[in-house]
């Protein structure tokens, strides 16, 4: 675990440039109610925080992106975690917020949120005979569902503490995002961050959370996924071996399983992903976010 730590604090520098997050601004005062963003923008793929604060809320509900996003109850007051798609188109969006209090009472508030690109890279691939036909349209079609219909659960219960850790040492391989082509004709976009890990390295729970998926899938080979609450999800793909299974809770740091090169990979290493509210988002942006309490 010390591993883990000791990179992950040494990618911090580098990270920090592709998070597009500001200092706290206060967007608006109503009621004894303040509504804030901790950031100017939002790239494509990242998530940003809306924070509201003021005495006796019970939560409240944000709309964006014809999407409904839970504010959850925190020492301040509450917050939503509002997650951009990959491929949302760069742009402003209009954003509602309906506030709860305690008496019943609601109270609504309007702002914008500007899209940015993400800075996706492009990558090729060469799969090996025996595996082309994990490139099937209905086969990648059925793979996303079985996971979105996982993600789409959202556990009010919030399962985590502090910030979200890598699995492995975090030396990055094929970040997030890339828009792939593979053998010359097919391509995807990577919904995931992958990271060097050799055959056999330990890999470990991002944060606490319950496991809601511990199986061999067509595209992703033996994996494991991990529901934190707030409808945050990290999953681990490519594992050679399971140590977990659905239903059980884990710690962060505890062992899940050993990396590997089952699925559609090409190489021992670890698929590592993070969904927020059903949305597929960069794993390593959101471990530089800092979550409320």
């Amino acid at each position: 675990m010390l591993l883990v730590n000791t990179a992950f604090k040494r990618l911090s520098l580098f990270i920090a440039l592709v998070v597009s997050l500001a200092s706290l601004q206060i967007i608006a005062h109503a009621q004894d109610i303040s509504v804030r963003f901790d950031f100017q923008f939002i790239r494509q793929g990242q998530v940003g925080l809306l924070l509201v604060s003021g005495s006796d809320l019970t939560g409240g509900v944000a709309n964006i992106f014809d999407r409904n996003y839970t504010c959850y109850p925190t020492s301040q007051g509450a917050a939503c975690l509002i997650a951009v798609p990959m491929d949302k188109p760069i742009k402003d969006y209009p954003i509602s917020l309906t506030i709860s209090k305690k008496d019943g009472s609601t109270i609504p508030w309007k702002s914008q949120i500007s899209v940015q690109l993400g800075q996706f890279l492009a990558e090729t691939f060469v799969l090996p005979g025996n595996l082309l036909y994990l490139l099937r349209d209905d086969i990648q079609a059925n793979e996303d569902d079985r996971l979105m219909a996982a993600y789409s659960i959202v556990t009010p219960t919030r399962y985590w503490e502090g910030t979200f850790t890598p699995p492995v040492n975090p030396i990055p391989v094929s970040p997030y995002g890339a828009v792939r082509t593979y053998n010359g004709g097919q391509v995807r976009r990577h919904t995931g961050q992958d990271l060097r890990a050799l055959m056999g390295t330990p890999v470990l729970a991002s944060a606490s959370g319950r496991v809601v998926l511990s199986r061999p899938m067509d595209i992703h080979g033996n994996n494991i996924v991990i529901d934190h609450g707030w409808g945050i999800y990290t999953e681990y793909a490519h594992l050679s071996e399971r140590y977990v299974v659905p239903g059980q809770f884990v710690l962060q740091g505890d062992v899940l399983g050993l990396s590997g090169n089952t699925g559609r990979s090409t190489g021992p290493h670890v698929h590592w992903e993070v969904a927020v509210g059903g949305v597929w988002v960069n794993p390593l942006a959101f471990a530089q976010l800092k979550l409320p309490q």
